[in-house]
């Protein structure tokens, strides 16, 4: 596995709400800001236009084109770009939508109606990476590229023919394809950009990305500045420079963080005992490993375990 994908994997999608739309001119909604979400929405007919108050100008979404707004920022959706909005809750409540079947305003059988998926992707408090915050405002993926990437258009295409229905299966479907698309628009947009900091940056780097690749292959071996900047062939202050200038972090405090969020883990998923799920993340004495565990998230191993466990059970 890639060092992308690791990270990734490790955002763990807490749900994935979808909807389908039909919306006939004139139609304006507005969604809200949420925390940790990040929204999408596929245009299956018609156009839309997206508003973001970070942007100076309106987006135009074209059939079979996606949008990803990967921190959940307030936008205004419109068939026209300068028309006056409904909330979102007050859009839902007049077309007594009940999570089935389709949101409708106006005729849906008009000819110039708009027909949309969306949905969003809700992260897990408790395990973030420094790659989400240096993701732009919009992530938009339009029809020419999706004729390139055949995975995105036919991942597409097809979460919009089950959306249609909410047969038995088809939440569950609709959520891993969600998650594939929104890792798979992360790469892409990866690749088709020249980002000038954070996280996707050092893995371009072609001397940070072997440290980096070193360190989430073993990330429990005794890593150093020193073995980190050999690893990338880079010498001990140019490395630790770079880094700190593309991630915002040193080079042991990013170490230091992923330990973390995968003891995090280890201690709501598993039983392992804490002495073990030391050992599992790099840390030679259990002292050492409650120490830092205690600095980085402020309550001890145990007592983060129990907490999370009644939270789990409530």
């Amino acid at each position: 596995m890639d060092t992308l994908t690791k990270v990734l994997d490790s955002l763990h999608f807490e749900s994935s709400f979808y909807f389908s739309t039909y919306f006939a001119p004139p139609w304006s909604v507005e969604v809200p800001q949420y925390k940790n979400v990040a929204r999408f929405h596929y245009v299956t007919q018609g156009r839309c236009w997206v508003r973001i108050p970070t942007l100076d100008e309106p987006l135009l979404l074209n059939d079979g084109d996606l949008i990803i707004i990967p921190h959940g920022s307030k936008h205004i959706l419109s068939v026209e770009p300068d028309l006056a909005p409904l909330a979102l809750d007050d859009a839902l409540e007049a077309a007594n939508y009940d999570g089935s079947g389709y949101l409708e305003i106006g005729d849906a059988h008009h000819a110039h109606s708009t027909q949309l998926v969306c949905g969003h992707f809700e992260f897990s408090d408790e395990f973030t990476h420094p790659l989400v915050e240096y993701l732009p405002d919009t992530i938009v993926i339009n029809e020419n590229d999706g004729m390139e990437y055949t995975w995105l258009k036919d991942s597409l295409r097809f979460m919009a023919h089950i959306a249609k229905n909410k047969n038995p299966g088809n939440g569950a479907i609709i959520k891993r394809l969600s998650e594939i698309i929104f890792i798979q628009s992360i790469k892409h947009w990866n690749e088709r950009e020249q980002i000038q900091g954070g996280f996707l940056v050092a893995l371009n780097d072609p001397q940070l990305s072997k440290g980096l690749r070193a360190f989430h292959d073993n990330y429990s071996a005794s890593w150093t500045v020193e073995n980190l900047a050999s690893r990338a062939g880079m010498s001990r202050s140019l490395f630790s420079e770079r880094f700190k200038e593309y991630l915002n972090l040193s080079p042991m405090q990013y170490v230091t963080y992923w330990r973390m969020q995968n003891a995090q883990r280890l201690l709501i998923e598993t039983n392992s005992s804490i002495d073990l799920i030391a050992s599992t993340v790099g840390y030679e004495t259990l002292a050492s490993f409650s120490k830092a565990f205690k600095r980085t998230v402020g309550i001890s191993p145990g007592e983060y375990r129990k907490t999370k466990v009644e939270a789990l059970k409530n």
